[in-house]
């Protein structure tokens, strides 16, 4: 099994923290988002990452090479791909851009800008179930796409912030945007949806609006992984960031 970070966006509203660094590189408590990370797949037994670049590529990728020694990536092996249009798209096109990678392997595809329990991500990859979207009970302080579920975990439904409604938040769960997909997954329906949703709505859009249609279209083909609240957080601002160290 491989990994996949999305690390490409700019991460604008968190800018006066980074001293002009990728997002992923702002600390929490002294250890840069994407540093977790890596250890965490290492520790997971990842033995090959591929990281998707965008703002400040370069930097980010000499910090990666800098801090990791191949003692300390346990035989895990980085690999870099780059979407050179960051700032005039949005993650749907930076994933298609790793397509060759992404087709590859069973893959944990992850954003950059968490905080999280490294052991969740133990937990992701020794699952059986082989395509999983990482997910938390909503609650208040949670922003951003929701899904539904069935009573056998399977996601019905991913909801993006404007089409969500009050007397429908007990149902919802957040997306974590952790992800487990198989080779079968990614090559026979993830990645046809991806490609033809860009032909026909460009390539301004979140991936998870692909899953949308794949869960609408068979529930059973993606499972809700469910997780308790307190052992992630997201990191878009300096508010967040607050709330991150006071629990990492």
């Amino acid at each position: 099994m491989q990994a996949i970070i999305l690390a490409a966006g700019t991460g604008s509203r968190l800018r006066p923290l980074t001293n002009d660094v990728p997002k992923c590189m702002v600390k929490v408590n002294g250890v840069p988002m994407i540093e977790r990370a890596i250890d965490a797949l290492v520790a997971a037994g990842i033995k090959k990452l591929v990281v998707g670049l965008g703002y400040k590529s370069q930097v980010l990728k000499d910090f990666i090479r800098s801090t990791f020694t191949q003692d300390r990536l346990q035989g895990m092996q980085i690999q870099f791909g780059e979407n050179p249009d960051y700032d005039k798209t949005n993650n749907i096109y930076s994933l298609y851009l790793l397509k060759e990678f992404f087709k590859a392997d069973d893959t944990l595809l992850l954003e950059s800008d968490l905080v999280y329990n490294p052991q969740i991500i133990k937990d992701l990859a020794a699952a059986p179930q082989k395509n999983l979207s990482v997910v938390s009970h909503w609650q208040d302080w949670m922003d951003g796409t929701v899904t539904l579920l069935d009573k056998d975990d399977n996601i019905t439904n991913f909801i993006v912030k404007k089409d969500q409604k009050a007397e429908q938040k007990p149902d919802y769960y957040k997306t974590v945007n952790i992800y487990k997909f198989s080779k079968d997954f990614t090559n026979n329906y993830y990645l046809p949806f991806l490609e033809t949703f860009m032909n026909v709505f460009g390539k301004n859009s979140y991936y998870e609006t692909c899953l949308k249609f794949i869960a609408q279209t068979d529930p059973t083909l993606l499972k809700a992984f469910k997780i308790d609240q307190s052992l992630w957080y997201e990191v878009d601002n300096a508010d967040d960031l607050k709330v991150a160290e006071s629990r990492f």
